[in-house]
């Protein structure tokens, strides 16, 4: 289930299996404290056990939650790290130990203690989990922004700030999404704006650090407007330090090999995409107008282009910030500019 179906679900009754995973480390946290919170373990010395699973074996996580609770309804048993899956072999391929402990987990999925909650917390790595039956993972992968922005208007009103949906929705685009970065920058200017109680669109531009994802959206954005001013602007603002150049550039690739992907297949459906490309369907519509501006050859040349100018920059022909330019250059020149 994904993140956001937690809530409901858990008022539809708690399971006895999870497995939290994602890579929006606020969110799993979060999700994490919600299933605690169902419980409402009284006695959490006891009913409330958190063990490490690089340290652990399966026979022992299963041994705990066979133990029942005392004078509670549920015993939490919370396994953080679990992936015995060597480094050195392939996803599919687990050891003799991984594949024993894996049998062992499903043997006690098949019939689990009713009064014990067994919750995976894997931040990184949930590879020796695909198969495993009767347990329920939570997706914490990136949220809608109208989940975020949701979350936002809610903790402004609570502190009684007034805002608009422009400004919330640039807080969110500006840390792309990311809700352990919504929250740490909604911290910061909740504070800034602790005397006048208004947040505006020019105090989040001003104390937000735009993610750097969201940059190269935004000049890729210009360049689909044919704003030549807009992304000049945009590229003498960023500010690189050494190998920040080469980061852009990966993240500019990225961005065009999209475009071509879903310029190639315009049949499908943006879940399609997303999964394809391994990104949230926001993304997805974010990026199709953008799609609609280059023919599948324009975006190709375009690709190659960054291909080339990132070898120059690796061979030392070319400085980062020049070659970064020369590309946008050449882009704009592509879109017809």
């Amino acid at each position: 289930m994904k993140y956001v179906e937690l809530k409901t679900s858990l008022k539809n009754g708690v399971k006895n299996a999870y497995l939290i995973s994602g890579d929006d480390r606020y969110l799993c946290f979060d999700a994490l404290k919600k299933i605690e919170d169902s419980l409402s373990i009284s006695f959490k010395d006891m009913n409330a056990v958190t063990m490490s699973g690089e340290d652990v074996t399966m026979k022992e996580i299963v041994d705990s939650a066979n133990v029942y609770p005392f004078a509670d309804a549920f015993r939490l048993v919370v396994v953080k790290n679990f992936n015995p899956v060597k480094s050195e072999q392939k996803k599919e391929q687990l050891s003799s130990a991984a594949a024993q402990a894996k049998k062992e987990l499903n043997d006690y999925l098949e019939s689990p203690l009713s009064s014990t909650i067994l919750v995976f917390f894997n931040l990184d790595g949930a590879e020796f989990f695909k198969g495993i039956k009767n347990l329920e993972t939570i997706d914490c992968s990136k949220i809608e922004p109208k989940f975020i922005e949701a979350f936002v208007k809610n903790q402004l009103a609570h502190l009684g700030i007034q805002s608009n949906n422009e400004t919330i929705e640039k807080l969110v685009l500006y840390c792309n999404c990311d809700m352990s970065r919504v929250t740490s920058e909604l911290d910061k200017i909740v504070a800034y704006v602790a005397d006048t109680k208004v947040l505006t669109s020019d105090v989040v531009e001003k104390n937000v650090v735009q993610d750097k994802e969201f940059q190269v959206f935004q000049l890729a954005e210009f360049i689909a407007q044919a704003n030549a001013k807009g992304a000049s602007d945009l590229i003498d603002a960023l500010v690189m330090k050494a190998g920040d150049g080469l980061m852009l550039l990966a993240l500019l690739y990225n961005n065009y090999r999209r475009l071509l992907f879903m310029g190639i297949n315009k049949e499908k459906s943006t879940a399609e995409l997303a999964e394809k490309l391994g990104v949230q369907e926001y993304a997805i519509k974010m990026l199709k107008k953008q799609s609609s501006y280059f023919s599948i050859k324009q975006l190709k040349n375009i690709i190659d282009l960054i291909s080339e100018y990132e070898r120059k920059i690796k061979m030392g022909e070319m400085k980062e910030n020049i070659a970064i330019k020369t590309i946008v250059l050449n882009i704009l020149n592509i879109r017809g500019i």
